[in-house]
């Protein structure tokens, strides 16, 4: 059999670097060892970046291995046959992940974008939820009803309307939807088999040469906006459902970066110290940024915001904050007590000719997954965070299982000088 791609490149490709050459990179060692101590057993990823620069300032994946365990090709396929657990994949760069309500942060930046951040999204007279067109599904907020869904989009934010975010995806459209997608270094794609399609994307890293790019280039992120989308699938991915479903840590973590941004750009991750800062676009204004900031200062930090309870010590121990939680379910392979994937005998029938016929196919189960995104301090972001914890079961929130674990982060980047000081609030 063919060695593993990344075996083979080790072994036989690698080039040796000169010994005298000292590469300093923007990963905070103790941060990151904090990080990994906090998702412990956890499958899940935590990304964390500094949004005035690009820098990498932790990115852990879980579970992971050690490098005594790759040190053979024995071990290094022992790893890759663990497909339940998959440990030697880099979740922060190479794992999909369905978003859930942290993606009505992509929908209000879009709103922003197309200075429709304040337009009339009121429910429809005598129905508590949104119907996008006769005999569609209903999309309700989380009581059944109505949490803040006609706004305005600051209430709808800080309680997570699902219902006013799948609106505003359809008042904005799929072309806009598409262009936002465009300006984080997503791809607009028409259908969701294309967006598992689009392989890597090394332009989105600043880096010093093309093999680095290549080598950390992460599965670009994607978002399904075709013509074959019916009402109903395009407002579902407004809150991060359906076609929203296919982005990586890294790029959600991207996500809040760029309206923590004090320009309002997306900065390119930078991982090596002595590289100049770059830009890879101008998402917002620094107005628009600014007040993007605000309203994601209400989930953590105002009465009713969905991550309030998970940051109040971090408010009390003085740093100020904004986010964005998120839930949401994934269709995932089922695997029995030895790790193997769990296979049924299903029974179809030919259209063409009618004859009956037998096919084996991957059993699936539901995984909850929690998510949060954080800004920190919201007056002048140094820390931009995506936290993704797999399998927290039903009745669990990105609130009460991702937002924990980075208000815990907050607290330690601050012990370890990594939250800047304040700046000084510009006059109006």
């Amino acid at each position: 059999d063919p060695m593993p791609e990344a075996w083979e490149i080790l072994t036989k490709y690698k080039k040796p670097q000169p010994e005298n050459r000292d590469v300093k990179i923007t990963i905070d060692k103790n941060l990151q060892a904090f990080v990994a101590k906090q998702l412990g057993d956890r499958n899940g990823a935590v990304v964390i970046l500094n949004p005035q620069t690009g820098d990498v300032l932790a990115a852990y994946s879980n579970p992971a291995y050690k490098l005594s365990d790759a040190e053979s090709l024995a071990g290094w396929m022992k790893l890759e046959a663990d497909k339940k657990n998959k440990p030697t994949l880099n979740r922060t760069l190479h794992e999909f992940y369905m978003p859930g309500s942290t993606f009505k942060t992509f929908t209000m930046i879009s709103a922003f974008r197309a200075g429709k951040q304040n337009i009339d999204l009121r429910p429809d007279p005598g129905s508590p939820c949104y119907v996008p067109f006769r005999g569609s599904r209903e999309i309700c907020d989380g009581s059944g009803g109505c949490h803040s869904c006609q706004g305005p989009i600051r209430d709808a934010f800080r309680a997570s309307s699902n219902q006013f975010f799948s609106r505003m995806a359809n008042a904005l459209g799929r072309e806009r939807m598409g262009e936002t997608a465009t300006a984080f270094g997503m791809a607009p794609v028409e259908t969701s088999e294309d967006a598992l399609k689009q392989g890597r994307f090394a332009d989105i890293w600043n880096v010093s040469s093309r093999r680095l790019a290549s080598a950390l280039a992460p599965a670009r992120s994607a978002i399904t906006t075709g013509a074959g989308l019916n009402l109903y699938e395009s407002a579902i991915i407004g809150m991060g459902q359906g076609g929203a479903g296919t982005v990586t840590p890294l790029q959600l973590a991207l996500i809040a970066a760029a309206p923590a941004n004090m320009e309002g750009k997306m900065m390119k991750p930078r991982i090596e110290m002595d590289q100049p800062p770059q830009a890879f676009s101008q998402v917002l204004s620094p107005q628009q940024a600014r007040e993007v900031r605000d309203i994601m200062s209400t989930v953590t930090q105002e009465a009713g915001g969905t991550a309030t309870r998970a940051l109040a010590k971090v408010l009390a121990a003085g740093i100020t904050t904004g986010g964005k939680t998120g839930t949401a379910d994934k269709d995932v392979p089922k695997y029995d007590a030895q790790g193997k994937v769990v296979k049924r005998t299903v029974r179809k029938r030919n259209r063409e000719t009618g004859e009956f016929y037998e096919e084996l196919q991957t059993v699936l189960w539901q995984r909850w997954d929690g998510l949060f995104l954080c800004i920190a301090p919201v007056e002048n972001p140094q820390i931009a965070m995506m936290v993704a914890i797999e399998n927290i079961g039903t009745g669990a929130y990105g609130g009460t299982t991702a937002a924990p674990i980075a208000a815990n982060i907050l607290i330690e980047a601050r012990r370890l000088g990594l939250l800047g000081a304040p700046a000084t609030p510009a006059r109006r």
